[in-house]
């Protein structure tokens, strides 16, 4: 029997890798990997650093391969690790000067291919695609097993969609907040 519906997360895939392909040759010019710019990028929004399962949240990346790729950044200078005085289990996880001044350096040119972009497909189509990306997060993040969601009090999670147990007002929700502008018109668009 033949699935009846699309297969929707590979086509994610595709769009994923469709849109990494304008960007690729950038990291590849700063020396740093696609998961190490999701990190950088989630680090420089977010004022007081993360701790490590926060940015593994937010990033998409499973926490023991997070711990590797954070040391390795870490010796390239571009992450700082504080323990917290209170918990020495807790870390903290910030960009270091270095850090900083290359997501300087890599902004022009990360700005320039969503010019591209936005120039192939066109603005509307952009701002629709980041408008329907937030609202099937919005709507999938939410939706149990059942299919439905009665009842169930939401609370935003680290990329800015609502669930039970998060602070409204954590670090990666203030990132979050700060990354969902460009879907609300600001022509600014990052990757």
């Amino acid at each position: 029997m033949k699935p009846a519906h699309r297969n929707l997360p590979l086509l994610l895939l595709h769009a994923r890798e469709a849109a990494m392909a304008h960007f690729r040759p950038i990291l590849k010019r700063f020396r740093l990997t696609d998961q190490q710019w999701r990190i950088v990028r989630v680090l420089s929004e977010a004022e007081d650093g993360l701790e490590p399962g926060q940015i593994a949240e937010a990033c998409k990346i499973q926490k023991p391969s997070l711990t590797g790729i954070l040391t390795r950044m870490a010796q390239m200078k571009l992450v700082d690790r504080d323990r917290s005085e209170v918990d020495q289990r807790r870390q903290r996880i910030s960009l270091t000067a270095k850090g900083r001044a290359l997501v300087d350096r890599m902004t022009p040119f990360i700005d320039r291919q969503y010019q591209r972009i936005e120039q192939k497909i066109g603005v509307e189509t952009l701002s629709d695609i980041y408008r329907s990306i937030d609202t099937v997060l919005a709507l999938l993040n939410g939706v149990g097993e059942s299919g439905n969601d009665p009842g169930r009090q939401r609370r935003r999670d680290s990329v800015g969609y609502r669930v039970e147990g998060s602070s409204p007002d954590t670090p990666p929700m203030r990132a979050a907040r700060k990354a969902k502008r460009p879907a609300q018109g600001d022509r600014r668009l990052r990757g």
